[in-house]
């Protein structure tokens, strides 16, 4: 489905008067009446395959892609009369594991004011950096991405490329078009030492790519961001962290060698807990003790 326009729908607690309300009505009510989700009065004029941002209380917490909408004389189950409906496809109806806030939504579309702004409509040129940036936050999305890698992988299987050529192409498209911009939008910089310019930024994989399954290729909390030097260092397993971030270093790198590449033992880097669970293997199956 090709999406075609991008919009935050408002909601009021005159309507919801608890998030608990509107969770409710996403996620059983909406669903029960098949994605139908009325409107009293003034219409936001969509057109068809629009994503829905659902704006509660100054937060965006849940989303949906709108199909169809129209505005004329409606009825739901109780027999309240409406001015006009919006139907969602019902299986892209989410509500989300960690709102949205207006600094999060600015962070992906720059020119965005305030939950205020009388027309609510953000520029469709920027809907991959919204999914991408969805899907650093909530599993929901990050199974959308598990999707478009096997649609890679079938795509490089249609192609006439063979061996390494093809394992390349395939680790190229990926890190490019999905994997680093994923580490970007979760992480500031380099988790060593800072580095901060996206250019000079590597997205590094704990569990190796070569014994990653498909989603574990595209897990934000599989990468670590770094520069080029530390990266190298990582990935040739001279450098680890144990489950509280300390920094491990081989025994095979001398103290020149650690000078020049401005490491020390009183390095720590912040961890997720999956992160945990990809370092393990790193410790055990990358790193050289």
């Amino acid at each position: 489905m090709k999406i075609e326009s991008i919009r935050i729908l408002p909601s009021d607690k005159i309507t919801f008067p608890t998030e608990d309300d509107f969770k409710y009505f996403v996620e059983k009510t909406m669903v029960d009446r098949g994605g139908l989700y009325y409107f009293p009065g003034q219409m936001m004029i969509c057109p068809k395959n629009t994503f829905v941002l659902f704006q509660y209380n100054g937060m965006i917490r849940a989303t949906g892609i709108l199909v169809e909408s129209a505005k004329r004389s409606s009825f739901d189950e109780r027999r309240i009369e409406y001015a006009g409906y919006y139907k969602f496809d019902v299986s892209s109806l989410h509500y989300l594991n960690k709102p949205l806030g207006s600094n999060e939504i600015k962070r992906i579309f720059p020119d965005f004011i305030s939950f205020n702004q009388s027309k609510q409509i953000l520029p469709i040129d920027n809907l991959d950096g919204l999914y991408l940036y969805l899907s650093s936050i909530d599993s929901f999305y990050s199974n959308y991405y598990s999707q478009v890698i096997n649609f890679i992988f079938k795509e490089v299987e249609d192609s006439n490329l063979e061996g390494k050529t093809k394992e390349a192409f395939i680790k190229v498209r990926v890190n490019q078009d999905i994997f680093r911009k994923r580490l970007l939008y979760s992480h500031t910089g380099c988790c060593i030492c800072g580095l901060s310019n996206p250019k000079l930024l590597t997205a590094s994989h704990i569990k190796p790519w070569s014994k990653s399954s498909a989603s574990e290729k595209l897990d934000v909390d599989n990468g670590l961001l770094m520069c080029p030097n530390h990266d190298k260092l990582f990935d040739s397993g001279l450098i680890s962290f144990d489950d509280q971030g300390k920094i491990l270093i081989s025994s095979r790198l001398s103290a020149k060698d650690k000078k020049i590449m401005n490491i020390d033992d009183k390095i720590t880097i912040q961890l997720t807990e999956k992160n945990k669970k990809y370092l393990k293997f790193h410790r055990e199956k990358v790193f050289i003790k």
